[in-house]
C-alpha cells in the first residue's frame, strides 16, 4: 500500500465549574494513494479519512465518564462510520468511593497478564474485544478485593490479517468472578473463575471450514460435521470455563510472576476438552544489568480465542527492513522462551540484548 499520510492531533481542556471537568483529544488521519487488493494483488486507488474525539468528563472526585467518537469516510481500516447511530464508538461510566468500584458500558478490563481475560482498545489496526455490561471491584480490607464482570460483547476479527473490513463475528456472554489478596510475605495473589458461552452462527461455522486455517482444516476433516454442513442450518453455542491462578511476589533481589488457567472448552460441533496456558517471568539485576526470564506454554488447540490476550514471549521488530522475519503468533498452541538483558551506558547510551 502506498499512501500520502497526515495525522493531526489537538488535546485541549475545558472546566466548567469547580466540580465538573472534561478534556478532549481529537486526532484526525488522512491519507490518499493506492493499495495492493489482497486476494487478487490489483492495485486500485485508496483514500482514507478518520477522525477520533475522545472526551474525558469528571464530575467531583467519584464520576467519571468516557467516550470515544468517530466520523470515519473510510477509515484506514473498518467500517464506515457517518451515521448518527454509528460515531458512538466507545462509551462507560466510573464511580468510585472508598470501597467501592463500579463501571458500566463498554469494559476494558485486564486479571493477571491476560491469560484468562484481557479486553482492550487498539485502534490502529481495528481491534476491540470489549464487554459491554458490569464490572464490580469491592475492597473488604486494605489487603482483600473482590470484584465481578457480567456481560456481552460482539467480537469482529479478519480471516486475513491484509483485509480492511472484520469478515468474521461471534457473541460472547461471560460471567467473571475474581478474589485478590496481598501480603508482605506472601506477595499478590489472585484467583478467578470465568464462564463464557460463545454464539456462533451457521455461516460463520461454514466460511470457517473453508478458510484453510487451523481450525477450518480440522473442522474440513472431521467426518462427524460432514452431512450436516451440506444443509442450511443450525449455529452452535460454545461453553468454556476458564479457572486462572497468577501470582507476584519479591524472593530477595529476584522478582517472580507466574499466571496459569486450566480450561474446559469445547470444539465446534464436538466434545469437550481440556487445555491449558502457562506464563512465567523472573527478573533480577546483576552487575548493574535488567536480566529478565519469560516462559509461555499454551495449548488450548481448536479454541476460537476472544477476550484473552496473553504475553506473546518474543521481541518484535521495529524495523521494517526485517519486518519480513516476523513470527506469527500462536495463541492456542505454542511453546517459548525468551532473555532480555538491558544496561545503561554512560548516562546516554543503552544496551540491549535479546534472545527468543
Amino acid at each position: 500500500m502506498v499512501l500520502k499520510a497526515s495525522i493531526f492531533s489537538l488535546l485541549w481542556m475545558s472546566v466548567i465549574n469547580a466540580q465538573t471537568e472534561i478534556n478532549f483529544s481529537y486526532e484526525m488521519k488522512y491519507g490518499d494513494g493506492k493499495q495492493v487488493t489482497p486476494l487478487t494483488q490489483d492495485t486500485t486507488d485508496y483514500s482514507y479519512f478518520e477522525n477520533l474525539l475522545d472526551i474525558n468528563t469528571y464530575y467531583g472526585d467519584k464520576i467519571y465518564i468516557y467516550s470515544q467518537l468517530e466520523y470515519s469516510n473510510p477509515p484506514v481500516y473498518g467500517n464506515n462510520r457517518t451515521s448518527i447511530d454509528s460515531i458512538l464508538n466507545t462509551f462507560y461510566i466510573e464511580y468510585s468511593s472508598d470501597r467501592y468500584n463500579i463501571k458500566l458500558g463498554d469494559l476494558y478490563e485486564l486479571y493477571g497478564r491476560g491469560l484468562g481475560f484481557y479486553t482492550l482498545q487498539e485502534q490502529a489496526i481495528d481491534y476491540d474485544n470489549s464487554i459491554k455490561g458490569f464490572a464490580l471491584n469491592y475492597s473488604l480490607k486494605n489487603n482483600l478485593v473482590f470484584s465481578s464482570v457480567i456481560g456481552r460483547g460482539d467480537y469482529a476479527y479478519r480471516s486475513n490479517a491484509a483485509f480492511r473490513q472484520t469478515d468474521y463475528q461471534i457473541n460472547n456472554y461471560i460471567i467473571l468472578g475474581s478474589v485478590d489478596y496481598e501480603s508482605n510475605s506472601l506477595g499478590y495473589l489472585q484467583f478467578f473463575y470465568l464462564k463464557q458461552t460463545t454464539y456462533l452462527n451457521y455461516d460463520f461455522i461454514k466460511e470457517l471450514r473453508g478458510d484453510g486455517s487451523k481450525i477450518g482444516n480440522e473442522l474440513a476433516g472431521r467426518t462427524v460435521i460432514t452431512d450436516f454442513l451440506s444443509s442450511e442450518g443450525d449455529n452452535d453455542t460454545l461453553f468454556i470455563e476458564n479457572i486462572n491462578l497468577n501470582w507476584n511476589n519479591y524472593l530477595g533481589p529476584i522478582e517472580v510472576y507466574i499466571d496459569k488457567a486450566w480450561i474446559n472448552y469445547e470444539k465446534i460441533y464436538g466434545d469437550k476438552v481440556f487445555g491449558s496456558r502457562f506464563y512465567t517471568s523472573i527478573y533480577t539485576e546483576l552487575f548493574e544489568t535488567g536480566i529478565t526470564y519469560e516462559y509461555k506454554n499454551y495449548h488450548t488447540p481448536y479454541l476460537i480465542k476472544s477476550i484473552s490476550n496473553p504475553p506473546i514471549v518474543y521481541r518484535e521488530g521495529t524495523s521494517i527492513l526485517a519486518s519480513r522475519n516476523s513470527h506469527s503468533m500462536n495463541f492456542g498452541n505454542e511453546l517459548g522462551h525468551q532473555i532480555d538483558l538491558n544496561r545503561n551506558l554512560f548516562h546516554n547510551l543503552n544496551l540491549k540484548a535479546n534472545i527468543s
